[in-house]
């Protein structure tokens, strides 16, 4: 293995036609890797990872070895790549992106590359990086926790060998009107996973695996790209899709999502990014800085299991949604339990007060509907409508002249008093002739705010300008020619 440490000792001028960078590798979870299985399996992790980085970064790449879980890559001809969003978020899959095998175990490392500013000098590069600390919750050396850790990488490992081997998909499932479900707001994409040839089932284990393992930003990346996809050969459809509140912070994979966007303004319309509650959310200020950006381009926000316990109030506040989808289980206490029907009348109550469109989940029966439109719930999902289903829906179809309400969708003309969806609910039946029928809607103007701004220097790094320092979690912006 190459190794630089030497070299990085002398405080040398940079030649500008080098083309050199820095790049600093965290393993976030070596402390836990260590303890959950042992130090000898952490340490075959750095090794692979060393291993990986260097094949990354080329034949004139060098490596500097830190503390434990922590190295800088010296990097040369970083020109190859189109900006420092595509290096990293290249680096970063590459490095951690595959299972490492050993002694019986498979094991995913949770890597975070930071590009540090070019213009330091070596020494100030290391010494930077070797202060740099790993940001991760203490391990607990205990069985229980061990146990646990362990059998959550056994899920996260499936699910990433899964998307390796092309076997996830997404299943579509409609959030249709409380009192015309012909009328589908929009459709939200379902991840699910077949293992071995077996029928595809739901993913939602194997994602609160991950997420509790530090490891979901990377499926949510996938997830949001695939659905971009989708997006722009579906023209008449707005989506939705799940991310974990833990990837609500601006990072190089979301810098590269919100690039491909700004070049589709279209699909960025019909995007909805829909933030689970089964997490706790970051810091205000990185979750305001993540949202803002999406924002910018067009998409709109929902707060998914909302009520889960996660901090509703803050969910709302940080978010500032457009949707707020009410969790199953409070419709589920609802049915037969007066207290659970306060709590879901609350919750809905809470959400319309701030302006966002609102969604009860769970509904498997007509009492089901009639119940969340008495809340005050105008829109509803669950398998009284269809379950997910992998087969594209009608509305897709080329001729078809259908599109998704969400398009058209307003505080004004959707979220309405609640006195007038009691009665609503009360005098009208639920007709459900199809959730496929026609449905009504209109295109709106998309978001074209200014947000990834730089300039280009031919052969040499130069900074981006007024980039949002949140960014990049504390590296510096360049765009390469």
């Amino acid at each position: 293995m190459r190794d630089c440490s030497i070299a990085a000792n002398r405080d040398e001028p940079q030649d500008p036609a080098a083309d050199t960078v820095f790049l600093l590798v965290v393993i976030n979870n070596f402390d836990k890797l260590a303890a959950a299985y042992d130090q000898s399996l952490a340490s075959v992790v750095s090794d692979v990872l060393h291993r990986r980085a260097l094949a990354f970064c080329g034949e004139s790449a060098g490596i500097v070895r830190l503390a434990a879980g922590r190295f800088v890559i010296v990097m040369r001809w970083a020109s190859r790549f189109t900006n420092v969003a595509s290096l990293a978020d290249g680096a970063t899959a590459a490095i951690g992106g595959e299972p490492i095998r050993f002694a019986g175990a498979a094991v995913l490392a949770a890597v975070s590359v930071r590009v540090l500013p070019p213009n330091l000098g070596r020494s100030d590069v290391f010494g930077r990086a070797a202060s740099s600390s790993r940001i991760v919750e203490p391990a607990r050396e205990d069985a229980a926790w061990s146990l646990q850790y362990r059998a959550d990488m056994e899920a996260a490992v499936v699910t990433i060998d899964a998307l390796r081997e092309g076997c996830l998909s997404l299943a579509w499932q409609p959030i249709c009107h409380a009192s015309q479900p012909e009328r589908v707001l929009y459709w939200e994409r379902l991840l699910r996973v077949s293992i071995e040839d077996g029928p595809a089932q739901s993913a939602g284990v194997s994602i609160l695996a991950m997420e509790r393992l530090g490891l979901i930003r990377r499926m949510d990346h996938w997830v949001v790209n695939r659905v971009i996809s989708e997006l722009r050969s579906t023209p008449e459809i707005c989506v939705g899709c799940n991310i974990s509140a833990r990837s609500a912070v601006l990072d190089h994979g979301w810098v590269s999502v919100i690039a491909r966007l700004r070049q589709n303004p279209d699909v960025a319309s019909r995007l909805i990014v829909e933030v689970t509650e089964t997490a706790r959310l970051p810091p205000k200020v990185m979750v305001r800085a993540f949202v803002d950006a999406l924002r910018s381009v067009g998409c709109r926000i929902a707060v998914d299991d909302f009520g889960t316990g996660n901090g509703c109030r803050k969910a709302l506040t940080s978010l500032r949604p457009d949707f707020v989808k009410i969790d199953a289980t409070f419709l589920q206490r609802a049915r037969n339990d007066q207290i659970g029907r306060t709590r879901l009348s609350q919750l809905v109550r809470s959400a319309a007060r701030l302006g966002s469109i609102v969604v009860v989940e769970g509904v498997e029966t007509l009492p089901d509907a009639h119940l969340a439109q008495e809340v005050g719930a105008g829109w509803l999902q669950g398998y009284l409508f269809g379950e997910p289903s992998c087969a594209l829906p009608r509305s897709n179809c080329p001729g078809d002249n259908k599109c998704c309400e969400a398009l058209a969708a307003t505080d004004h003309d959707v979220v309405v008093a609640m006195e007038d969806r009691r009665r609503s609910a009360l005098g009208s039946s639920i007709g459900f002739r199809s959730i496929w029928g026609r449905i009504v809607g209109s295109n709106v103007m998309s978001l074209t705010l200014a947000f990834l701004a730089g300039q280009l220097v031919s052969g040499q790094i130069q900074p981006v300008l007024d980039f949002p320092r949140a960014l990049l979690a504390g590296g510096v912006g360049c765009c390469f020619a």
